[in-house]
């Protein structure tokens, strides 16, 4: 190593990734703000983004966010991800990591029966609403994924385990 015990921002590399999520994330946030000035169905002969804007984001943002992405995941097996790669590195993901297939599969028929069960339409907007929905599906689907994980993963690997035994 260089001897240097610059934190991730300062070490090479690491901003360009920043500064493209950054973009990719805010870039449209002004006219976003100008979109609910002007209210839920703004007159159409008035576009708030161009269609050239809004062409190019649609096209570009996800390519440049897995870019920057990958390239953060390469400086961090490189050696350079200071605080990211502690981070990310932390031994408590592996109790997450365990449910993350089972979150995922409890949440899609979760969401299916909350959905079927709505009384009005459901917007996603910068409301409340939206934030108890969404945290109270994570939480049923981590609990979901818990008693999976406990009554069908365990005792499969366990019997797998003594079926497959292995030899020494």
């Amino acid at each position: 190593s260089s001897g240097i015990n610059a934190e991730w921002p300062l070490r090479p590399g690491w901003g360009g990734p920043v500064a493209t999520q950054y973009a990719v994330m805010f870039g449209l946030y002004q006219d976003m703000l100008n979109a609910i000035e002007k209210g839920i169905n703004p007159d159409p002969s008035e576009r708030i983004v161009s269609e050239v804007d809004s062409v190019s984001y649609q096209l570009l943002s996800r390519v440049t966010w897995s870019l920057a992405l990958t390239t953060q995941i390469y400086l961090c097996q490189c050696g350079l991800g200071g605080v990211i790669n502690s981070f990310l590195s932390w031994s408590g993901w592996n109790v997450m990591s365990k449910l993350t297939y089972s979150v995922y599969m409890v949440h899609v028929g979760l969401l299916g029966v909350l959905m079927s069960q709505l009384k009005h339409p459901f917007y996603i907007g910068p409301d409340f609403e939206f934030v108890v929905f969404y945290f109270g599906v994570t939480a049923v689907s981590y609990l979901g994924a818990t008693m999976l994980y406990v009554c069908v993963e365990q005792p499969v690997a366990f019997l797998e385990g003594l079926i497959f035994k292995r030899r020494s």
